[in-house]
């Protein structure tokens, strides 16, 4: 075609090489930048799409890593709360260890047993708030499945419409179940023979009873206290005490007084005038004696001598006056043709004794006096309770006793009043008030019926529990399932790319619930040594599933640390073997360079020397 350029064979054949050599350096310079020998399938179909598979892979791999590292995290947050759990597991026996050493029926030792059982109580909360609280990404592996049972809203509410129940619940339930509640007794009230007879050896008394009957709106499960304070020959305090109510009694103060006083002597054919006065706090039991000419007259003050509003004084000077006259007119009297003559008493209370008298004969009589405290005393007490406490103190007996009489007794109250908790199954738990303590002793506040399906708990209140046994009341509470199992906790882990390998980590219960550790609460506040057992035997139960779930996760999580570490390993040979296929050799292909750019200096000197020949056409002009 006109006006095309030809080039010579030589300068077209050097010309392409130098082209083929520039773009080769291309290659070279393309491949030592992105460290590829392998950019594009164009580049090694082969290589690049096996290369690719392999990236691929490794990606699916490394994204799974990440997986198990948050399926790792989650099974660690739950062992750091079974940990804690444990370690409050191991300080709540520490409590039952400390409420074994306090079993006496003291005051102080139902009070310990009773702080410590609530310390119990609030530990078992806490490990349900721990289980809680061990969530991790959406997740809790210790906080159970969701399956749960419970006594019906309505079940609860008809037990706690009877007079004197209330807060009625159960506890631990681990299978559904109905309880028949049953309230009966008389209220009759009685003490332990055993305590009262420790408490007549320990303070002198005789015929010590407990009676009555439990009042209707007042009534109690206290035990009564009986305190003497005093010594011998001294004022004696005896404080008689029921629940709150008390009363103290004062006797024995040896404050009666009895004197004689010469009014005026005998004298010849004048008669002899003597008084006898008696004075000071004048008690029951108290002797007054009166000797007149070697006869002893006494007298023993009663009850209505010292009546309230009494003139005790003065009954006792008219009974001793009375013996005496009848001693002087009596014609078989002791004083009959003695030298007393007459004895009248004032309206003081003053006896007056006048002698007899002969004309010339002086007729003095002899005259003494004497009083002894009373050796016994009776003593009733009514309290609003409904429980009468009666007994005699026998002084004697009183100070002969070890430390002088002094001293504390308790005295276990039995009340007729009693509790029946029966189940489907025909189980019967009874707590009774006639019951000594230790041995499902009925009292006021949270009293607890246990069985294999779940725990009954009524809040008694003793001064209206009297109303719901005399009319022998029942009521049924009823425990069903209310949620049903899930696995929204479970973890799931995929282990391969493929997803034909997995594992599943499955939650567990570690809430004190009967579907989790059977850990129930602390029954009866401690009152019973079987209920310091059962809260041992759950306390035991709990070891034994936080043990068991400890081996569960860690295995699991072995297993999953294990394919973490291997899907890490396996990701990076994947890539080192896709980058077998793909990376280039540094060294070599900047060699390669090197030399092209070697070739294609030499190229152009070619292309110069191909061009000479065109260039000597120039020498003709």
């Amino acid at each position: 075609m006109a006006g095309n350029v030809t080039l010579s064979a030589s300068m077209r054949t050097n010309l392409l090489q130098l082209q083929s050599t520039q773009e080769q350096i291309s290659k070279k310079q393309n491949i030592l930048s992105t460290g590829n020998k392998v950019n594009t399938a164009l580049d090694g179909p082969t290589a690049f799409f096996s290369a690719k598979g392999l990236n691929q892979r490794a990606g699916d791999l490394s994204s799974l890593k990440d997986a198990m590292g948050q399926s790792i995290s989650t099974i660690q947050a739950a062992d750091k709360g079974l940990t804690a759990i444990d370690s409050m597991v191991d300080q709540a026996k520490g409590l039952t260890t400390a409420a074994y050493a306090a079993l006496g029926n003291d005051a102080a030792s139902i009070a310990t047993r009773k702080s410590l059982a609530s310390q119990f109580n609030t530990l078992r909360g806490q490990i349900d708030k721990l289980a809680a609280d061990s969530n991790y990404g959406g997740k809790n592996l210790i906080a159970g499945n969701g399956l749960s049972m419970d006594s019906t809203s309505a079940s609860r509410a008809a037990v706690n419409t009877i007079v004197g129940v209330d807060n009625a619940r159960v506890t631990n339930v681990q299978a559904p179940d109905t309880y028949s509640i049953r309230i009966k007794g008389d209220g009759a009230v009685s003490g332990r023979t055993q305590d009262i007879n420790d408490a007549q050896n320990a303070h002198g008394l005789t015929g010590l009873k407990l009676s009555g009957t439990m009042s209707s709106t007042l009534g109690n499960f206290s035990n009564v206290q009986i305190e003497v304070r005093g010594a011998n020959g001294r004022t004696r305090d005896f404080i008689v005490s029921d629940g709150s109510e008390s009363r103290t009694i004062s006797y024995f103060d040896n404050s009666q007084t009895m004197s004689s006083n010469l009014v005026s002597p005998a004298k010849s054919g004048s008669a002899q005038v003597s008084t006898v006065n008696v004075g000071g706090t004048v008690e029951e039991g108290d002797i007054f004696t009166v000797t007149v000419e070697g006869q002893t007259f006494s007298y023993t003050a009663t009850s209505g001598d010292v009546a309230t509003g009494q003139n005790a004084a003065k009954n006792v000077a008219t009974q001793l006056k009375a013996s005496i006259a009848t001693a002087i007119s009596s014609g078989t009297g002791r004083l009959n043709g003695k030298d007393v003559a007459s004895a009248t008493v004032g309206t003081s209370g003053t006896i007056t004794l006048t002698g007899a008298t002969t004309s010339g004969v002086v007729r003095d009589f002899t005259l003494t006096t004497g009083t002894t405290n009373a050796l016994t005393k009776k003593i009733s007490e009514s309290f609003s309770s409904g429980t009468i406490v009666s007994f005699t103190v026998d002084r004697r007996l009183l100070e002969a006793a070890n430390n002088q009489g002094n001293g504390v007794s308790t005295i276990e109250k039995k009340t007729n009043v009693q509790i029946q908790v029966t189940n489907s199954n025909g189980a019967q738990v009874t707590r009774d008030g006639m019951s000594d303590q230790g041995d499902g002793k009925l009292a006021n506040g949270d009293q607890a019926f246990a069985f294999d399906s779940g725990t009954v708990h009524l809040d008694v209140d003793a001064k209206t529990i009297k109303q719901a046994a005399s009319h022998n009341c029942s009521a049924n509470i009823v425990t069903k399932q209310i949620s049903d199992a899930n696995s929204k906790n479970d973890i799931t882990v995929q282990l391969n790319e493929t997803n034909t390998n997995s594992i599943t980590v499955n939650a567990v219960n570690l809430t004190t619930s009967g579907q989790g550790l059977k850990l129930d609460e602390a029954q009866n506040n401690w009152t019973d040594r079987a209920d310091i057992d059962k809260a041992v035997a759950g306390l035991d139960n709990a070891k034994a599933t936080i043990r068991s779930a400890s081996q569960s996760l860690s295995t699991n999580l072995n297993v999953i640390t294990t394919r973490e570490n291997f899907t890490k390993e396996f990701s990076d040979v994947l890539t080192e073997g896709a980058s077998k296929l793909t990376l280039a050799d540094q060294n070599e292909e900047g060699a390669s360079l090197l030399m092209l750019q070697t070739r294609q200096q030499l190229g152009t000197i070619a292309l110069s020397l191909a061009n000479q020949s065109q260039q000597s056409i120039l020498r003709l002009f």
